[in-house]
């Protein structure tokens, strides 16, 4: 038998194998979502899964053309007077997912950074690799190795990487995914102007597959739908000194340490310091065992994200309750009730509305509880469950767009973020909650109103769980 037949045999054993696994991981996730939300929910969602999945084949395809074309990113030149410290924490790293991050470092466009790589593992080290992977480096990337004699998990184990940075600027970079080569560069242009910190788009990638599949394509600064899921995640770079200041990471939060770190390091500067890259630069590896690919993996990391919120929100003196959605990793804040005084906020519901909760008022009014929030909308849908506004935007002809307009309100859409609480630019002022000592700013046009309002430093929210149906008169 030639060596080639050989090749071939294995690729399609191991690709029946890796079939079984993907089914496995579905059924496990279907029958999970069936005991939390039922069978019609879960035939809505499976509905949903299957169109992500169309738009996953283009995506890859789209992907691999641009990558067999080595097309690059926009930027070329730039002063690197900005260092930039990597922090990897590995442990148990599988040598070829690792050399596979080595060499995305060793392709970056922008060269002043390090890579800060703290070794916890139990089962040998990295040293060999590393030392390998130096000497055919002709670019001479800057390694920082160093073994930790007791894995005390990744949150201690990511700061003995941040007592050892020397950089400007931190970024966390998990040790088995890697980085397009203008990562860096662009991160580095965008916080040439006095920015805290910057977050990228991200994506997945199956190694057994060469696929790249769910692009999270993200908003600017969102902090109510930061509230909501870690949209934020990879490639998260953030000054140092404030990164020190947050005190780093906390163990108790391991699973989802990114997730309290990056509210604790949000929260220590202004959203106009916070950046965003509309661009895909991190791509994160899956495996049976990550929750990228299999959420079933790590629940107990779902269970700590619940936890993480519901500290910061006793940090911050807010009484609420942290729940679950239908979506693993995705929550729902509900204020506590009956603190907040009508005369706090004037309420303006149009008549021809009718509301699909007898309490909405309750609700919308405890978001006052935050005295960050100057108004609250809620999501106003027809009679056949369509969404007529579920907030506003304006489009680069500054026209006013009705987000998920038309979207079924069973759908929780893109990133499920249609279902989630989020800040928006406006809300219909025919289902709201203003401020009251901001209703000087009332005008007809919602968009120009809640313009004035966010000048003046307050967020407007959306709440998509509470609903008002539009009826003929």
């Amino acid at each position: 038998m030639t060596i080639e037949a050989v090749k071939f045999i294995n690729l399609r054993i191991n690709g029946v194998i890796m079939n079984f696994r993907t089914l496995g991981n579905i059924c496990a996730r279907t029958k999970s979502y069936i005991e939390r939300n039922g069978i019609v929910d879960t035939l809505i969602r499976s509905g949903e899964g299957i169109k992500d999945s169309c738009s996953d084949y283009f995506y890859n395809r789209e992907v691999q053309r641009k990558k067999s074309a080595e097309e690059q990113g926009q930027f070329r030149e730039v002063e690197e007077n900005i260092k930039i410290s990597l922090l990897i924490p590995a442990y148990n790293t599988e040598h070829k997912a690792f050399l596979r991050l080595l060499n995305s470092l060793a392709a970056q466009s922008y060269r002043n950074f390090e890579a800060i790589i703290a070794d916890a593992s139990d089962k040998g080290s990295l040293k060999g690799l590393i030392d390998e992977f130096r000497a055919a480096d002709e670019r001479n990337t800057e390694l920082v190795y160093f073994k930790i004699d007791e894995n005390k998990g990744i949150s201690a184990n990511t700061n003995e990487a941040l007592k050892a940075a020397s950089g400007d600027f931190v970024a966390v970079v998990d040790h088995d995914d890697f980085l397009e080569a203008d990562a860096l560069l662009m991160t580095a242009v965008s916080l040439q102007d006095g920015a805290d910190m910057v977050y990228t788009d991200e994506d997945k990638y199956s190694p057994d597959e060469d696929k790249y599949f769910c692009p999270n394509r993200k908003p600017d600064f969102n902090k109510d739908l930061l509230l909501s899921n870690n949209y934020i995640c990879h490639l998260f770079t953030v000054r140092r000194e404030l990164a020190e200041r947050a005190g780093g990471f906390r163990s108790e939060f391991d699973g989802a340490q990114d997730y309290d770190f990056i509210l604790r390091c949000t929260d220590m500067t202004s959203p106009d310091k916070i950046r965003h890259i509309p661009e895909i630069l991190y791509h994160w590896c899956v495996s049976d065992n990550s929750t990228a690919d299999n959420p079933m993996s790590k629940l107990y990391a779902y269970e700590k994200g619940k936890e993480v919120l519901a500290d910061y929100l006793k940090d911050k003196n807010i009484p609420a309750v942290v729940t679950d959605t239908k979506h693993r990793g995705y929550y729902r804040i509900n204020y506590e009730r009956n603190k907040v005084g009508k005369e706090a906020y004037c309420l303006i519901v149009d008549r021809k509305l009718i509301p699909l909760e007898e309490d909405y008022e309750d609700i919308l009014a405890a978001y006052f509880l935050r005295d960050d929030i100057g108004a609250v909308g809620a999501r106003i849908i027809g009679e056949l469950g369509n969404i007529i506004s579920n907030g506003y935007t304006v489009d680069s002809c500054g026209r006013r767009v009705s987000l998920n307009a038309k979207m079924h309100t069973k759908l929780s859409g893109y990133m499920h973020r249609a279902s989630m609480q989020q800040d928006v630019e406006a809300v219909s002022l025919h289902a709201c909650l203003v401020r009251r000592s901001l209703m000087e700013h009332y005008e007809k046009d919602p968009i120009k109103m809640f313009k004035k309002i966010r000048a003046q430093g307050y967020l407007v929210v959306l709440d998509p769980e509470v609903q008002f149906m539009k009826v003929k008169q």
